[in-house]
């Protein structure tokens, strides 16, 4: 994959298993136990399936890219 379209793929990949995320705290507030835990795991499934089938692949193809967002992730707590 062409790199620009590679850094697209893998930022828009990790945006949206941070939205994912961010919706943990929510669903917590407003879920009982039985149905927050289906939701938990099915973050958890969402997330692993984007790192293993979408980020992996691009960082093996492009590695500076995985060096960038570690990079900025520390620095701004996001990827930018």
């Amino acid at each position: 994959m062409d790199k620009r379209l590679a850094k697209h793929v893998a930022m828009t990949a990790w945006q949206s298993f941070g939205r994912l995320e961010r919706l943990i705290p929510l669903i917590k507030d407003h879920c009982d136990k039985a149905e927050f835990d289906i939701y938990l795991k099915g973050i958890a499934s969402a997330g692993t399936a984007i790192n293993h089938e979408i980020l992996k692949r691009i960082f093996s193809e492009h590695p500076d890219l995985e060096a960038d967002i570690e990079t900025k992730v520390k620095k701004y707590q996001k990827w930018i």
